[in-house]
């Protein structure tokens, strides 16, 4: 059985304000038939005052069914109901009223039984058509002054199955209708999930997506390639002026058919980018499908499977590394202990045992890297965490509070991470910039920022320091494992730092900004961060 819906509510509504203007109108025109010199030669004159009565009634209950349309306490099933019973008691005595049967007003009370079937169940349709044709039997009763031998009798039964399959089919139709309705609605929800789990997916791409009309003119982005195009004006659409370099690859592309795979610069303070292009016929014309491939995160992914297979490697060298470094130290301090040990021969054995550290602490942050634990990611407060952590980190080095130094927004900031390994990456670019910016007249000075990017997205966290900063000519290799230019350095605290980053979803990076040494990003996700940028969304919609 067919189930009432709000959608089902809504359709009666909307049908009964059409027979509410139908009704009125009806009334209106009965009314002045019955006071009308029509009226008069229509009903005979004992049954005037009837129609007059009749009429007059009509009009009220029509304007009262229309004032209560408008007013709260009836469902509409409830006024259809009521309203479609009175237009057949009020029809039945304007047929008796004005000719009968013969009149032709029968078809008045079939259409009020049809709407009756569209709009209300089968059971309460053929109640009302039972009432119509005990109406018609009994004013054909009437009529033949109760005698059915003298000839209406056919007419009546007529009209009576007339009814009664008007019903019975309007009530089809109406069913038909309301299930039609039903899975329209059904069929427009699952599109406008599927609409919103697409954009969703759109827009928390790492590769950006965008269309571009056949006017070279931007109809939809994601954040993603607003990000790597510079973060253009939202109420700027035009390519050649948002990215006139693209334009250049496009029109190859439509030429040869084919894509230069060579990094695209689009934005000198963005990374390089590969586009490909897809052709959307029919929508928006010559429409086409941008994909803008970050260069940097394709290269990563190598890295990432290359330094997978090289710490697997170290881990296993690590490991029988480890004996025969224990026995060494271990040796060292037997002999250091001897006595009248000449002074040159202390000094080798300090070499030996300096040395010994530092290949111990190599092997021992190897092997931490082969048994890291996943991530455990969890909703943190990022404010409160980054003073905690710059307090323990000036406690454990004796620094002041002016050394490190925290710009932050007030407010608590949530964001998703495993507090315990983003502690441990953070402190070691501490250690790194309290190491490396140092010279013999200058103490560094460290500042730890955290500012929301990409429409308040994320969070950038900058580890910045005040020493010389990082060569261009090295910057590509600081992060490869083993690479130092410290000669106390391992070479393996920035490596750890990315790959407890990487796990936590929280890319690192070194950024160059003026007037500053060194500055390592970590871009942090913010809790509840599925809403739409402002931006972005504002220019999707355009």
């Amino acid at each position: 059985m067919f189930q009432k819906t709000e959608a089902d509510a809504d359709l009666i509504q909307r049908s009964m304000n059409y027979m509410t203007v139908f009704r009125l109108v009806l009334a209106s025109v009965i009314l002045a038939v019955a006071f009308g010199p029509l009226g008069q030669a229509l009903a005979p004159e004992y049954k005037v005052f009837l129609a007059q009565a009749t009429s007059l009634t009509y009009v009220m209950a029509a304007l009262a069914f229309a004032w209560f349309q408008w007013r709260p306490g009836f469902t509409p099933q409830e006024l259809a109901r009521f309203s479609l019973m009175t237009d057949i008691v009020i029809l039945l005595l304007v047929l008796h009223c004005f000719g009968g049967l013969g009149s032709g007003l029968v078809i008045l009370l079939i259409f009020t039984v049809g709407i009756a079937g569209l709009l209300l169940p089968l059971q309460v349709a053929l109640f009302f058509a039972s009432l119509i044709s005990i109406g018609i039997v009994f004013e054909a009763w009437l009529a033949s002054g109760g005698d059915f031998a003298n000839g209406p009798a056919l007419q009546a039964g007529i009209y009576g199955i007339a009814t009664f399959v008007t019903a019975l089919g309007c009530s089809l139709l109406g069913r038909w209708g309301r299930e039609y309705q039903l899975l329209a609605e059904r069929r427009r929800d699952d599109l406008v999930g599927l609409e919103q789990v697409n954009d969703l997916i759109i827009r928390r791409m790492r590769s950006g997506v965008m269309v571009v009309d056949a006017k070279l003119e931007v109809r939809q982005m994601n954040e993603s390639a607003w990000y790597l195009l510079g973060n253009p004006p939202v109420s700027e659409r035009r390519l050649n002026v948002i990215a006139p370099a693209l334009i250049e690859r496009l029109n190859l592309w439509k030429k040869t058919g084919r894509a230069d795979d060579e990094g695209l610069l689009l934005k000198a303070t963005q990374a390089a980018v590969v586009p490909q292009f897809v052709r959307l016929p029919g929508v928006l014309g010559e429409a086409t499908l941008i994909f803008l491939e970050d260069t940097s995160v394709v290269s990563r992914r190598a890295r990432d499977l290359a330094q997978a297979s090289l710490a697997r490697l170290s881990a296993s060298i690590a490991h029988e590394i480890r004996n025969p470094l224990g026995a060494l130290s271990h040796a060292s301090q037997l002999l250091g202990e001897s006595p009248d040990l000449p002074a040159q021969d202390l000094r080798l054995i300090e070499i030996i045992r300096n040395h010994t550290s530092r290949m111990n602490d190599i092997v021992e942050n190897v092997l931490k890297l082969s048994r890291r634990e996943r991530a455990q990611i969890e909703q943190t407060n990022v404010t409160d965490w980054l003073r905690t952590l710059a307090e323990e980190f000036r406690l454990e080095h004796r620094l002041p509070e002016a050394r490190v130094r925290i710009e932050a927004p007030r407010s608590g900031i949530e964001v998703l991470m495993d507090p315990g390994q983003l502690q441990q990456a953070v402190t070691n670019l501490l250690d790194n910039a309290l190491r490396h910016a140092a010279t013999d007249n200058h103490q560094p000075t460290i500042t730890l920022r955290l500012s929301p990017i990409r429409g308040h997205r994320e969070m950038a966290l900058d580890i910045i320091d005040d020493g010389p900063g990082i060569p261009l000519e090295k910057r590509s290799q600081i992060f490869e494992p083993f690479f130092t230019t410290h000669k106390q350095g391992s070479g393996l605290g920035l490596f750890l730092a990315r790959q407890l980053c990487d796990a936590n979803q929280a890319p690192l990076e070194y950024v160059q900004i003026p007037n500053a040494g060194a500055c390592f990003r970590i871009l942090l996700r913010r809790s509840g961060s599925d809403s739409p940028l402002s931006q972005p969304a504002e220019l999707a919609n355009l």
